[in-house]
């Protein structure tokens, strides 16, 4: 009986690892939006894009503070070059408030991404991936799986995958 509840405990512990480990939910920005109400969609338009308090990181890795309100930055957005530019230990205090990572990625471009890369966000919603290359849910899964496969993920996390539009 002992040796069955050990097994039963062994169970339980190795589905509630891998059930946190699938929390995050993947989707497009139309099917994130397609049921919120005319005001959900301002709201998450003007988080997502909007002129929100932001840290932008410029292509020289240099940080721009965007709209700043107090130091209530509600966004980081820069490129997958750029990542580890999210343990920079000089920006840390300000992504306390972050609520979006904007990563700007290209398609066919390998880059690391695990949870290290999310120690410095407490109030972390959402990974925005914005490609003008029609990248699918199933290449972002790949790109992210170091991420993905975390146990110490947050299930407060979704990730967005938005297709930019290229200006000719």
């Amino acid at each position: 009986m002992k040796r069955l509840t050990q097994l039963i405990l062994v169970m339980i512990l190795c589905f509630t690892i891998k059930a946190k480990a699938q929390i995050t939910k993947i989707e497009t920005y139309t099917e994130h939006v397609k049921d919120f109400s005319s005001t959900q969609k301002d709201e998450t338009n003007m988080l997502f894009f909007g002129t929100v308090p932001k840290i932008f990181i410029s292509e020289t890795g240099k940080e721009i503070l965007l709209w700043a309100d107090k130091g209530s930055f509600k966004t980081v957005e820069l490129n997958y070059q750029q990542i580890e530019q999210l343990k920079n230990a000089e920006l840390l205090k300000s992504y306390k408030t972050v609520e979006v990572i904007s990563l700007n990625i290209e398609k066919g471009k390998a880059f690391k991404f695990d949870d290290s890369y999310l120690a410095g966000f407490p109030n972390l919603k959402y990974l925005l991936i914005n490609s003008s290359d029609g990248i699918s849910v199933e290449e972002v899964k790949q790109l992210l799986a170091d991420l993905l496969s975390s146990s110490a993920l947050s299930n407060q996390i979704q990730v967005i995958i938005n297709k930019t539009n290229t200006s000719s």
